[in-house]
């Protein structure tokens, strides 16, 4: 397990590397990516590596502090140009690495010091896309209202991914593979109440490292003692959406499995398969949740327990949503089952 898109003193959030490794540790988290604005200067002063049980490997959040178009680059060692989100996306690619918008569907306007960042470069040829960032999400629901509420209780406002994302990134699937990720979004900010008088740390990291994880589905444990070993299998992983997203405060989602099996073998998201032959969708969750199989933007099947079953031939975007307690849980990364006859 470990955790995506978070800041540290070198950009905007307030906790060191160290630190913040010591915070993931303390939740049982195995490994995390720093990707502080538009610099690579944990990576630069040689701040990757182990950290007593955690890896931690350094990425960037690349696009213009004060514009929309945020995308989060890992597997990077230099910056591409920034002022262009399409050539931005283009240059990651050729640099090696790989990365997903941050944040799409950004929308907020109660408090002029915290203003949105949305994606609008549509046409760029983006790897993946952040379907649930933590937040964003909590930021989005504040009013002058809620805001200490929220502020005592920030993980309550975690219901599941905004449902325009989830909608693009289903459209997006029907024409090329596109993977989805989940963000904690990790600032630990300090936020002046009564006109100034205290400062309070909203979502500090350790309270956020216990909510939005990301599960790594390999073939082999994550090594313990080789760093560059471990870095490409966590870096492989995520770029082959080899991975599920899970909010860890309403269950331990550890032992969530989606397989699809055809002709006798056995796939893990994010395949692209061929339909006509019998595809057999196997879901299995760790403890009781109500477990709904998507295709194409829809329900397709809705079970209340811990497996789901189905079979089709048909065409078409599948991924897997699971909820507790009226919450959203785990989210799978889809199959593409593309139309044989359109195969050549």
């Amino acid at each position: 397990m470990g955790v995506l898109h978070m800041h540290t003193l070198y950009s905007d959030g307030t906790g060191t590397v160290g630190q913040i490794a010591n915070y993931a540790e303390e939740r049982g988290l195995q490994w995390l990516i720093i990707t502080d604005h538009c610099h690579l200067e944990a990576y630069e002063r040689g701040e990757y590596g182990r950290y007593g049980n955690v890896w931690v490997l350094i990425g960037t959040e690349l696009g213009d502090e004060d514009l929309p178009n945020h995308y989060l680059a890992y597997g990077i060692t230099e910056l591409p140009e920034q002022l262009d989100p399409v050539q931005m996306v283009k240059d990651v690619t050729k640099l090696g690495g790989f990365g997903a918008i941050a944040h799409p569907h950004e929308k907020r306007d109660e408090f002029e010091e915290m203003p949105p960042y949305p994606w609008t470069a549509w046409e760029a040829p983006f790897d993946g896309i952040e379907i649930w960032n933590q937040l964003s999400q909590w930021v989005e629901g504040l009013t002058h209202t809620n805001k200490y509420r929220r502020f005592l209780h920030p993980l309550k406002s975690l219901t599941g991914p905004d449902k325009a994302t989830l909608r693009i990134w289903d459209e997006l699937n029907l024409r090329r593979p596109v993977v989805g990720y989940v963000g904690v979004d990790a600032h630990a900010l300090d936020y002046p109440v009564l006109r100034g008088m205290f400062k309070l740390r909203v979502f500090a990291y350790k309270v956020q490292f216990r909510s939005l994880q990301t599960h790594l589905l390999l073939p082999e444990p994550l090594n313990q003692s080789d760093f560059q070993i471990a870095n490409e299998q966590i870096l492989t992983a995520l770029r082959n959406g080899h991975h599920y997203g899970a909010n860890h405060r309403v269950g331990d989602a550890r032992g969530f499995r989606f397989i699809a099996t055809q002709g006798g073998i056995h796939y893990h998201p994010i395949a692209t398969l061929t339909s006509g032959e019998t595809i057999h969708f196997r879901v299995k969750v760790p403890m009781c949740a109500r477990i709904h199989l998507i295709r194409n933007g829809q329900l397709l099947m809705r079970v209340r327990g811990r497996s789901l079953r189905y079979e089709s031939s048909q065409p078409g975007i599948y991924r897997v949503e699971v909820f507790r307690k009226a919450t959203g849980w785990i989210f799978s990364n889809p199959f593409r089952v593309v139309d044989s006859a359109k195969c050549g």
